[in-house]
């Protein structure tokens, strides 16, 4: 498991009520909100626990720092607790942090490929009401990690408290985006080179060969790509610090430009997505065409729309002025035109309010309909809209083997039929669609989490909804099916099938077996209860 506190870059912009508002909306979609839970406040309901943490909040007012401490926990792919394991934890991370009697808010997600659960705790003390900031709380948080993984037996996570933040920073951009970013791609691509050189001179040329330069900026360096990107050069590794650079290299000496302006570069810098076994150059030109062409429109409607507020503005201002001008005309007494300077004025100012309004509505609006979406987000939209590529594409960035409760086909059978296209389920409503490909659509009344080679089902999930997956299962895969997961779901699976006289057979002989046993059983008692039936005499008819 994973556990991060999340900070937040401006103390200005922390608001604890926007926080749960965005944890607490389902987004459209039946399984993200599994659980809210609040501790420690006066009342379990969501909206007055709110209030009352907001005023706990406020009557603190010497805190400069941030009052919310906004808590992650996130489970390997496949690996789900019930709630009542993850209100435990949860529990026992807020003690070893320092927060046990602290108000707080849990909400817990499954709407992605990883149950997930955020804890926002005031940092305030109820009854105290002093802030309380855990010291070297990454520690405390990546030993009670390992605990928890053990006790629970998931999968063992590296938690190292001293970490290569150079590599950490790197994964995390990668993973998040898709995108090589600059700062992994000179790790792998020059760092060598850039440790082999001797003096500045052959420093300069190296990281000319790789399309780079190397600037002072603030008390370091910076090593800025021909695309304009720059990265700190201490964070590509700590021997490009300026201390140990000038130490090894002596002074700094700026390059010389105009003798590195005519070499020809070995490689260069260009974000594309990290290497794939699927070719997605065509598609990612298409994802920068479009991007290029949101942000041209962005600029123009923002353009036209300062053009038109200005407009309305300045028509305002003549409008204003000529009225000024007609009372100071009029012939009236000096407390007559004060009044009537006030009413013109109070207008002007209710038009240029109303003005200013619209231009921020019709700003906001253009701003969301014209956003600059990521890679993989793109991908994910495209893939919704029935871009059988993209979703392709997603599908490949899956690392590992799932663990979890999943019901597929002995061999992939996955195949276009005439109820499936592109692997959606035609007439389905899709919801969500992952960074990883995992489709989430309903049938019927029941959510199915298909992730192309599986149907991923999720615990507690109730017999009639098993019996919604195994008909679609049957649909997608046939009537030869393989089910892995806890056995106590393997079992629960086979009596789904036999119940319901489904004509599918099993992968795992034990299983199958089982089944059959099940059906003979289901079978005889059927005809003992259509045999009592029978051989209850029928009641002569009374004549009146």
């Amino acid at each position: 498991m994973i556990a991060k506190i999340i900070p937040i870059k401006s103390v200005r912009k922390s608001n604890y009520s926007a926080l749960i508002q965005y944890l607490a909306d389902p987004q459209d979609k039946s399984e993200r909100v599994s659980q809210i839970k609040v501790s420690n406040c006066y009342t379990d309901d969501l909206t007055a626990g709110l209030l009352e943490i907001r005023n706990t909040q406020e009557m603190n007012t010497r805190a400069k720092s941030d009052k919310t401490c906004h808590l992650v926990l996130s489970f390997p792919e496949g690996e789900r607790l019930s709630l009542s394991d993850l209100n435990v934890i949860e529990e026992r991370f807020c003690d070893v942090l320092g927060f046990g009697g602290h108000q707080r808010i849990s909400v817990v997600h499954d709407d992605t490929n990883n149950l997930h659960m955020h804890i926002a705790i005031n940092k305030i003390h109820p009854k105290i009401h002093t802030i309380h900031n855990p010291y070297y709380d990454y520690k405390k948080v990546a030993k009670l990690c390992e605990q928890i993984e053990q006790e629970y037996g998931l999968t063992t996570v590296n938690h190292e408290t001293v970490s290569d933040k150079a590599s950490r920073v790197a994964q995390e951009i990668e993973t998040r985006t898709g995108v090589e970013s600059l700062l992994g791609w000179i790790r792998r691509e020059a760092l060598t080179d850039i440790k082999q050189s001797d003096n500045w001179q052959d420093l300069h040329q190296v990281l000319a060969r790789h399309g780079l330069e190397i600037k002072e900026r603030g008390n370091g360096f910076v090593l800025v790509a021909n695309n304009g990107v720059a990265v700190k050069a201490s964070s590509i590794d700590r021997s490009l610090s300026k201390g140990n650079l000038t130490q090894r290299l002596g002074a700094f000496v700026p390059s010389d430009n105009s003798g590195q302006s005519s070499q020809q570069n070995d490689k260069q810098y260009q974000p594309k997505p990290l290497q794939n076994r699927i070719d997605t150059s065509k598609l990612y030109a298409w994802y920068q065409q479009e991007q290029n062409d949101s942000a041209r429109q962005r600029t123009n409607q923002w353009a036209m729309l300062r053009r038109t507020r200005d407009q309305l503005i300045e028509r305002a201002k003549r409008e204003a002025k000529l009225k000024r001008n007609i009372i100071k005309s009029i012939k009236a007494g000096r407390l007559a035109k004060k009044a009537l300077y006030a009413i013109a004025h109070q207008q002007f100012k209710t038009t240029i309010a109303v003005i200013q309004g619209d231009y921020q509505k019709a700003y906001q609006h253009s701003k969301t309909s014209h956003s600059r979406m990521g890679w993989l987000d793109w991908l994910a939209f495209e893939a919704k809209n029935g871009n059988a590529e993209a979703l392709a594409i997603l599908r490949s960035r899956r690392i590992g083997q799932f663990k979890g409760n999943q019901v597929s086909a002995k061999q992939s059978n996955d195949k276009p039929n005439d109820y499936f296209k592109d692997g959606f389920i035609k007439d389905s409503s899709v919801e969500s669609i992952t960074k990883i490909g995992t489709v989430t659509y309903k049938t019927g009344s029941t959510t199915i989490r298909d992730d192309g080679k599986r149907l991923i089902v999720l615990p507690d999930t109730t017999q009639d909804a098993l019996a919604d997956i195994l008909h679609v299962a049957m649909k997608k895969y046939g009537s030869h099916l393989a089910i892995n997961g806890t056995e106590q779901f393997r079992l629960q699976i086979a009596q789904v099938a036999a119940q319901n006289q489904m004509r599918i057979t099993f992968d795992d002989k034990r299983l199958e077996q089982y089944r059959q046993q099940l059906m003979k059983q289901y079978k005889v008692s059927r005809a003992q209860s259509v045999g009592g039936i029978r051989s209850i005499p029928s009641t002569p008819r009374r004549s009146l």
